[in-house]
C-alpha cells in the first residue's frame, strides 16, 4: 500500500480518528486533526482514505469547538466601564476635531477616573 500524500484527509482505522497527513517518516504516518491539535503516529496500514462524510464531520466538530472557545472567551471578558467608554469617545471626537485643549482635559479626566474607579 502506498503512503498517503501530505495534506490528504484520512481515517486512522487503528484509532478510529480522522486526520490530515502532516508527514510520512520511516513508514509511519504523522496525522493531526483537520482543525489542528496534537499530532499522532499511525501505523503504515492504518490510514485509509476518509469518506466525504468523515472529513466533513471532523471539520464541523472543529468549527463547533472553536465557536465554543470563542463564546467562552467572550462570556469571561470583564464588563466595560461606561465612564471609561464615554471619556474615550469624547477624546476621540476632540482629536478628530483638532481640539487639543478638550483632548488634554479628557486625558486628564481619564487618569483621574482610572485612579479613583479602577485602583
Amino acid at each position: 500500500m502506498t503512503a498517503p500524500e501530505i495534506g490528504a484527509v484520512v481515517r486512522d482505522v487503528g484509532r478510529d480518528r480522522v486526520g490530515e497527513v502532516m508527514a510520512v517518516v520511516g513508514g509511519r504516518v504523522l496525522l493531526r486533526a483537520p482543525g489542528g491539535g496534537r499530532e499522532w503516529e499511525a501505523l503504515p496500514g492504518d490510514p485509509r482514505p476518509a469518506a466525504t462524510g468523515d472529513a466533513l464531520r471532523a471539520r464541523v466538530a472543529d468549527v463547533n469547538e472553536r465557536s465554543r472557545r470563542e463564546r467562552d472567551r467572550r462570556e469571561a471578558a470583564p464588563t466595560r466601564c461606561r465612564v471609561c467608554w464615554e471619556i474615550k469617545q469624547g477624546r476621540y471626537r476632540a482629536v478628530e476635531d483638532d481640539d487639543r485643549d478638550e483632548a488634554a482635559r479628557l486625558a486628564t479626566a481619564m487618569g483621574r477616573h482610572q485612579r479613583e474607579a479602577h485602583p
